[in-house]
């Protein structure tokens, strides 16, 4: 089984739904030094998904690029539309769901993002919708910049204002444009998060229970969260939580394992879920822990985003050598 690891790289706030437009404070980057022993004891290759918020600071440019090197890992973009210029009041709540906004607005984010990441000399082929808000309309232009492998699908989730994710495919394929859960022709490889329903194809038929308006979508959001998944994400859950959503993934023949967390989550009071430094080294400590059993019971290997498409072969004859079809959940 295969590796992949994301950090969202970003400024703080978020988890107490602090939308700042201006100069958000990134303290946190920082703090993504402490990382370093566990990913070079257990050659973790994790890919840097990096706001524009980080990287407006020369000094997380600096450090970025060098932890980038002293991991063999990955620099990808991660947009933030509510803080990446230019900035445009809209008449819905923050964070504005990206299949509200005008293409072009998007498209004027999207550029400002790479243009910002091309003058630290990243050529980003990989990305991430902040929220997980990803829909078509946003897809449509990753296409159109040639980015070559996204990872903003989460299953057995449903967010404000996006599209559902509830009946996403668990491995990655290669998706339909206008329907994102669904197997298709885009060029670029989705890499989802490792969100396993406990039972296989609960998402669809949650998806057609909110269809049907039998039950308030806020029930489904919760009850697919809560009781109906099993995540496979460190911040998220205890380490024999993780082990089980694992177990499950590779009974039902997972070729991948993606996982992800923010850099915020490493400063003591950057997340709720971590007040204070002791509950930062627990965390940590339950990476170290994780990444071993990894390694040492299901011989995983580290890759890198891009890497990973490299060896996905497109159902239309385009891209590496591993041919893959799209399961749904």
């Amino acid at each position: 089984m295969r590796l992949a690891v994301t950090i969202d790289v970003e400024e703080e706030g978020l988890f107490s739904s602090r939308y700042e437009p201006g100069n958000a404070p990134v303290r946190n980057v920082v703090e993504l030094k402490r990382l370093d022993p566990v990913f070079r004891e257990w050659d973790i290759r994790p890919t840097l998904m990096i706001a524009y918020q980080v990287i407006r600071t020369a000094e997380h440019r600096d450090l970025l690029l060098a932890l980038r090197e002293t991991w063999n890992g990955e620099i990808g973009a991660h947009l933030h539309p509510w803080n990446t210029p230019p900035l445009e009041t809209l008449p819905y709540p923050e964070p504005v769901p990206s299949e509200l906004m005008r293409r072009e607005l998007l498209a004027a984010k999207l550029g400002t993002l790479c243009d910002a990441l091309h003058a630290m000399g990243v050529d980003p082929v990989s990305f991430r919708m902040g929220r997980f808000n990803i829909g078509p309309k946003i897809f449509s232009l990753l296409e159109e910049i040639g980015v070559r492998v996204d990872s903003s699908i989460a299953p057995m989730r449903r967010y404000y204002g996006g599209p559902a994710h509830l009946s996403a495919p668990v491995d990655p394929y290669f998706p339909d444009p206008q329907e994102l859960c669904s197997p298709g022709s885009s060029p670029i490889l989705e890499v989802p998060m490792t969100i396993l329903p406990l039972i296989p194809r609960l998402g669809a038929v949650l998806d057609r229970i909110g269809d049907a308006g039998l039950v308030p979508g806020s029930w489904i959001s919760w009850f697919s969260m809560n009781l109906g998944s099993l995540p496979a994400q460190p911040a998220w859950t205890g380490l024999n939580r993780l082990k089980a959503a694992v177990r499950l993934h590779q009974a039902r023949r997972g070729r991948v394992l993606s996982v992800f967390f923010h850099s915020s989550e490493l400063l003591p009071g950057g997340s709720p879920l971590h007040p204070g430094t002791d509950a930062v080294g627990r965390f940590l400590n339950k990476l170290d822990r994780f990444f071993s059993w990894l390694k040492r019971e299901i011989t995983v290997e580290s890759q890198t985003l891009s890497e990973l498409c490299d060896s996905y072969e497109h159902p239309g004859g385009a891209g590496g050598t591993t041919t893959t079809e799209g399961r749904t959940s």
